[in-house]
């Protein structure tokens, strides 16, 4: 047993940080009264460990019963313990009372906060009534602020021979990418001194062939639609002494995958084990290329001495193969009291952690999908009760994660060089007030774990036979294991994850188990992101293969085609137990509703049911925060689809899809998807979270990404109009939905480069340079190929620039930034004018009369005014001129609803809305569609492109939210909402819950069959509405059986058109108007 590290003690605020882990109590155990203070948040999250930055911003909520309560005063109190604080003295903050009804973004004006801080505080409020009231203590905890807090070193999760392997290196040789875009042909001779039996790892940057001494060198399938291309091959062949020859023949590509890369490169490594000991390895220096190649160029005979030496490329991405997960361990002893302990880890790759055998948290895969060149995510873990007195042990399983596994389109390894490495520091806080280190350094054991395979796309094989019992015990016998090697320091700055991890949320049953041929498909009557848990009891070494897909083929076989290159699929072999076993995987995650089982029958000896093969759904755990409630089965299914497919795509980042060879936070899905997104959950933290993984991808002149993490091809900097507004949009939605301005200041300096980059070229106002991948409105109906241009995209992209200037002079103002809010409404003026030169004609034709074009003009306000009618009537003209459909894209469809509303075609909407034929969110549902796909003809789309789960068409249920159930903000953090819903006699009923950072908000209204209207509404205190009611004068309309005159806390202002426009305090109502 080894003594524990010690290496020093923590300063007074750090030990009384660590000292402090009593829970604070739940405010939600404490009685309504007359006033309450509620749901205290720091940095948008409940008592988080591990916050970053030291202007913390505060909120908190009031409940009252009553009407028209609104809050007039704080006072914030803040101590370095609970007991401090309770007792009546905030040594970290006591500044007196603020006038104000603020109760978000407030920013910490207290005592520096450093390393480790544990902060507790308390709020007092008094409201309009005169009454106080004082929240329950709450806490927040800082994380490690400074480079030298981390006393850890980075160790290597690898096998002797993969580092040797890696320290040879795979080098890649380049040549020029002709302008014909003909192949390439590279050769490299080699001599063995004698017989050996050889490794040969092969890649090339295009699809390829490989020959070795002429014969074609059988490499594992990838199929021509895959994202990317194949990764790193790694064949063994018994060879003779003598010379030898790798040739490679590489393709050059053609189609919207291909890379933006300027040359052809290939990398080619031998191992050659020649026996007692010896191992050579050969690299691909001194390979030759040529652009032309006669017959038997790729055999050993050929006399390649006219071809040109292949030079050494810039690029030297190591995209090594897997090797499966790795177990670390160390030993040490607690030698007295313990009053607090905190894990502070994170790996390239990704970690399980256990203490004592016990599993330390409940997150999984962490750390997230990062750019892991610029950053890393680190957990902090509260394992106080994990520790015993005496000897103690720490472990944790490492494993591919997003850093080693495959990430296209760039391959393995895609954010930095093997190995895969862990990092962790356990800090132990005594009663006395000693502390003790246990770092991550070269005192740590390793040996490899039973996943012999792990990997985001491939799935998992694990070998339940290769477990160790108690491996992260004390007492556990490590002496076979090796010891670890100090791994480099990766480059990037590690930053503490604040936002929700993702974890199991819910388990599922399949509905039905059917025979198919020998295998079993399960159908869970859901598409979903997770896993399958399996249970099982049979012999030691027989396998269980589980396959993961969306769709079905017609012989009732799981449907695996349009998942590309994803193998998406788990092999378990058991370990015999006779107790029986149960497994989940740890490094993977599939997008599916089916999964078929091979070989669960023959291991159990009878047929399998619902109880042994489990659905686990997994995702970010966010709290859902919208429910809706509309009188239509076609109206709630779309919303049912879109928060399914954001439940499996916000998966540490904002995915596409959560099935193929692809799940990327795809900027431009996002963009569209936020306004929903943020009502189906709350976004806030993980917003702040993918905002900085978008600043990270944010190219050398601005350039936001098309998506983000981007790997090291930087293919994400593709600044397609769009897609990269997102790095204004989602800031923006945010703000107005949170109130919180701290979005807007770590996101300023980034926001105005990349406008500043849209201006600088192009200088006429008009988006037409410097427009990435262009994807247009990507996948629109009459699309041909996915990017089609069926609106102009010089429209579409000054449209977009437009609407984010605007945003960005919201934010402006918002923050304070006067001057910059006077500049962006500047140049919002003068895109208009531009646009309106360029698209907009006389009789209000828009562009090449697209529907997109239609509603990206009007909804952004680029329409003359006087032509709004003309404009609206030539897109409900050509809506109509389909058969009542729409024919937009990513673009467009996400805005339809509301262009078409804000113009008075309220019956155009819900013709849209409840269209059940092709194509329509109707009609997925007919077709039993449990998510929102990809494209409107997703049952009969091109494979290549057609995920069953992608959340951008779905965007439109954030209008549902909005403007049917009635739930519109229209101040920031909903200080104000309106609600004035879309109404139409096919749907009588409707509205929904939508919990604002105020507080509940609660619609149901009823269109009577004698004309009337019924409307029962919650407004959270400190809150207004504005509130809409059919009506035909005000004196139709009572509250609760009153006239509106007597009613508390309302206030009519008077009619605007058919309806009557109330001014409504915060409490609950009940509207009534006559027919």
């Amino acid at each position: 047993m080894s003594a524990v590290s010690r290496r020093g003690l923590l300063g007074g605020a750090g030990l009384a940080g660590l000292a402090a882990t009593a829970p604070a109590a739940s405010a939600h155990a404490f009685q309504a009264s007359a006033l309450d203070v509620l749901d205290l948040k720091a940095h948008s999250a409940v008592e988080p460990m591990g916050l970053e930055d030291q202007a913390v911003r505060l909120s908190w909520r009031l409940q009252s019963p009553d009407r028209d309560v609104r809050q007039t005063r704080y006072e914030i109190q803040a101590a370095s313990t609970r007991e401090l604080l309770e007792g009546g003295t905030p040594d970290l903050w006591h500044a007196g009372e603020v006038l104000t009804d603020q109760s978000m973004d407030v920013s910490w004006l207290g005592s520096p906060l450093k390393s480790r801080q544990v902060v507790w505080w308390r709020v007092l409020v008094r409201d309009n009534k005169g009454r106080r009231a004082t929240s329950a203590s709450s806490r927040f905890e800082m994380g490690l602020l400074t480079p030298s807090d981390w006393r850890a070193e980075w160790i290597a999760a690898e096998t002797e021979t993969a580092r040797a392997d890696r320290q040879a290196g795979l080098l890649w040789m380049r040549g020029d990418r002709p302008s014909d875009k003909s192949d390439r042909y590279f050769r490299l001779s080699f001599d063995l001194p004698s017989a050996a039996d050889v490794t040969l790892f092969s890649i090339a940057n295009f699809d390829s062939d490989i020959w070795l001494d002429g014969r074609t060198v059988e490499r594992p399938p990838h199929p021509s639609i895959a994202f990317g291309v194949a990764p790193v091959a790694e064949t063994r062949h018994p060879l003779a002494a003598g010379r030898h020859v790798v040739a490679i023949r590489v393709k050059d590509p053609a189609g919207f995958n291909e890379p933006k890369l300027h040359e052809i490169s290939a990398a080619v490594m031998v191992r050659a084990d020649l026996g007692r000991g010896r191992t050579v390895r050969i690299t691909s220096r001194g390979m030759k290329t040529a652009l032309h190649a006669p017959t038997g160029w790729e055999r050993p005979g050929f006399s390649d001495a006219r071809w040109s030496a292949a030079e050494v490329s810039k690029i030297q991405p190591q995209s090594w193969p897997g090797y499966g997960a790795f177990l670390l361990r160390k030993a040490f002893s607690v030698s007295k009291p313990v009053a607090a302990a905190r894990l502070y880890a994170t790996a390239l790759g990704v970690y399980e952690a256990q203490i004592n055998g016990r599993r330390v948290g409940d997150a999984l895969l962490s750390p997230e999908s990062t750019d892991f060149r610029k950053t890393a995510l680190y957990q902090v873990h509260d394992v106080t009760d994990l520790l015993v007195p005496g000897d103690n042990a720490i472990g944790a399983m490492v494993g591919d994660g997003w850093y080693g596994s495959y990430h296209a389109p760039a391959g393995r390894y895609a954010f930095g060089d093997a190995p895969l490495r862990f990092l962790g520091q356990l800090e132990i806080l005594y009663v006395d007030g000693t502390r003790d280190l246990v770092v991550s350094d070269a005192t740590w054991r390793l040996t490899e774990a039973p996943v012999t395979r792990g990997e985001i796309y491939y799935g998992e094989d694990y070998d339940a036979r290769l477990e160790r019992a108690g491996w992260a015990n004390a007492g556990f016998d490590a002496a076979e294991w090796r010891a670890v090697d100090i791994a480099p320091t990766p480059p990037c700055v590690l930053k503490a994850q604040v936002s929700p991890p993702l974890r199991r949320i819910e388990t599922l049953k399949a509905r039905t188990v059917a025979k198919v041929g020998t295998s079993y498909v399960l159908d869970f009557g859901q598409n979903f992101a997770g896993w399958a848990r399996l249970k099982v009891r049979g012999q030691a070494g027989q396998a269980i293969t589980l396959k993961f897909a969306e769709v079905l083929q017609a012989d009732g076989h799981v449907d695996q085609s349009n998942l590309r290159a994803a193998r998406a699929a788990l092999v378990y072999t058991l370990k015999g137990d006779p107790a029986g076993e149960t497994y989940e995987p740890r490094f993977t995650y599939f997008g599916f509703r089916y999964v078929e089982v091979e070989g669960l029958e023959q291991a159990l000896g009878r047929a399998p049911t619902a109880d042994d093969v489990e659905g686990i759904v997994v995702s970010s755990n966010l709290t859902e925060t919208g429910h809706l409630r509309i009188a239509n089965p076609v109206i709630h299914g779309l919303w049912r689809n879109t928060l399914w497919s954001q439940r499996s795509n916000f998966f540490g980042v904002p995915t596409d899809c959560p099935q193929r060879d692809e799940r990327l936070g795809w900027t431009g899905d996002a963009n569209v998807f936020w306004d929903a997104a943020a009502f189906n959950m709350d976004v806030a933290a993980f917003t702040e979270r993918y905002a900085g993984d978008m600043r990270d991808a944010q190219g050398p002149r601005g350039e936001f990404p098309d998506y983000a993490p981007a790997g090291w091809q930087d293919l994400g900097l593709g600044t397609s109009p769009g897609w990269a507004d997102a790095g204004v949009m989602l800031p923006w939605t945010t703000w107005r939905r949170y109130g919180d301005t701290a979005i807007i200041d770590q996101n300023w300096a980034a926001m105005t480069r990349y406008l500043g980059f849209i201006l600088d070229n192009n200088p006429d106002l008009i988006w037409r340079n410097e427009r990435g991948y262009d994807f247009g409105d990507w996948v629109a109906l009459d699309a041909v190929n996915p990017g089609d241009e069926t609106t102009p995209k010089a429209l579409i992209a000054t449209a977009m620039w437009k609407h984010s200037v605007e945003a960005m002079a919201d934010m402006a103002m918002a923050s304070g930034r006067r001057p910059d809010a006077t500049r962006y409404r500047d140049l919002a003026r003068r895109l208009t004018s531009a646009f309106q030169r360029e698209f907009v004609r006389p009789d209000g034709a828009m562009g090449n009369g697209s529907q997109a074009g239609y509603i990206l003009a009007l909804r952004f306000g680029l329409v003359p005014e006087a032509l709004r009618p003309a404009s609206t009537a030539h897109l409900v003209a050509d809506i109509r001129r389909r058969g009542t459909l729409l024919s937009t894209g990513f673009l467009g469809t996400p805005y339809s609803l509301d262009a078409l509303a804000d113009n008075g075609q309220d019956s155009l909407v819900y013709d849209l809305l409840l269209r059940t034929d092709f194509p329509s969110w109707g009609y997925m549902i007919r077709k039993d569609a449990t998510t929102i796909w990809e494209r409107w003809n997703g049952d009969v789309g091109d494979v290549a492109m057609n995920s069953f789960n992608h959340y951008a068409l779905g965007a439109v249920t954030g209008f549902v939210f909005r403007r049917i159930a009635g739930i519109e903000p229209t101040k920031q953090g909903f200080l104000t909402f309106r609600f004035n819903p879309v109404l139409d006699a096919r749907v009588p009923r409707g509205g929904g819950d939508y919990d604002s950072i105020l507080g509940r908000i609660t619609t149901d209204w009823e269109m009577k069959p004698d004309g009337g209207f019924d409307l029962r509404l919650v407004v959270p205190t400190n809150s207004r509405a504005e509130v809409h009611i059919p009506a035909t004068s005000p004196n139709g309309v009572r509250e609760n059986g009153l006239p509106l005159a007597q009613a508390a806390g309302v206030a009519v202002r008077g009619m605007e058109g058919d309806r009557l426009v109330l001014d409504v305090g915060s409490g609950a109502y009940r509207f009534q108007s006559q027919g």
